[in-house]
């Protein structure tokens, strides 16, 4: 399933507004503290809150994360554009209008998909930039765009000039860590397990997060006489959660490196993949299954296939053999 972030935001507004939730926006986020009872936390404009949970959903470059784990980003060295725009300027491009789309080819990739019943048309172009390999600042910039795609195929080639320019991501994630939770603040969403997009898993690990969280304070209120034992609710969430985003973010990394290979390594990946049958989801079954509330449900991983596992045609081999 695929939609609008807007739309997806909206859904939360209303639920939000529903559940009597006080939604306070334009505050700045500056400070993280420990309290006797609970956490505290300070704002750009001097005041404070307090609460006994506070969840850190201030996502890759959380403040809380940056305080409480203290380690860095990691760049892939990859940047992404996007450009969401009405059908009608796509449909003599040779796209698909009912299914998600992906383009791989050597250091880039190219998403196409149909969005609010068909009447806007999103992209989004993905490339590794020369200028972060050289280690200069300001990468992925336009022109690394037109150059990484001027050898596509044509339905790619029709969507790059469509594509945004005025902004572009770098594709940065972070390092898996095994604590989420400090004391009575927890990191929840990117803040605890900024993926790389490869599995478009962000967004619903972030909202998987916040459903275990609220079940888990479902049960130990009932256990407790309406009283949640914080301590643990924050034990369980981070005995479940923990594993399974520690699985995606790895597993994207390495989709990410599979998607993008050239030479033999290609050759070898797509003898693999055509060789599965179209209706064969063992590899992502792990993914889409029920989301655990307890570490023995989570289920069992795929089975990696080594590349060297594939058989090349003689044809094949020839290509790929020394001149």
């Amino acid at each position: 399933m695929v939609i609008h972030r807007s739309d997806l935001h909206a859904i939360f507004l209303r639920a939000c507004r529903r559940a009597g939730v006080e939604l306070l926006t334009d505050r700045t986020v500056t400070d993280y503290e420990h309290t006797d009872g609970g956490a505290r936390i300070h704002l750009a404009d001097g005041s404070t809150q307090e609460a006994p949970v506070v969840i850190a959903a201030d996502g890759l470059h959380s403040v809380a994360r940056r305080k409480l784990v203290g380690d860095a980003v990691v760049s892939s060295d990859y940047v992404a554009y996007r450009a969401a725009v009405p059908i009608d300027e796509v449909r003599d491009n040779g796209i698909a209008e009912k299914d998600v789309t992906v383009y791989v080819g050597p250091r880039c990739h190219f998403v196409q998909y149909a969005l609010r019943g068909g009447d806007m048309f999103n992209q989004v172009a993905v490339f590794e930039s020369p200028k972060a390999l050289a280690g200069q600042d300001d990468w992925g910039t336009p022109d690394e765009l037109d150059a990484a795609f001027a050898a596509t195929c044509d339905t790619v080639r029709k969507g790059i000039p469509l594509m945004w320019r005025d902004r572009w991501w770098q594709m940065l994630d972070r390092d898996p860590v095994e604590t989420w939770v400090h004391g009575r603040i927890a990191l929840l969403g990117d803040a605890a397990h900024p993926p790389l997009q490869y599995m478009a898993q962000g967004a619903v690990m972030a909202i998987e997060d916040g459903w275990v969280f609220a079940r888990h304070v479902g049960r130990q209120t009932a256990a407790n006489a309406r009283v949640p034992d914080w301590d643990a609710v924050l034990a369980s969430y981070e005995a479940v959660r923990v594993e399974h985003c520690r699985r995606v973010q790895t597993t994207a990394r390495a989709w990410g490196e599979l998607w993008h290979l050239d030479g033999e390594k290609r050759l070898r990946r797509n003898a693999i993949m055509r060789g599965r049958d179209d209706h064969d989801y063992a590899f992502t079954d792990w993914v889409y299954g029920p989301t655990a509330l307890d570490p023995d449900e989570e289920p069992a991983m795929f089975t990696p296939i080594p590349l060297s596992s594939a058989r090349l045609g003689d044809d094949v081999a020839h290509q790929v053999a020394p001149a």
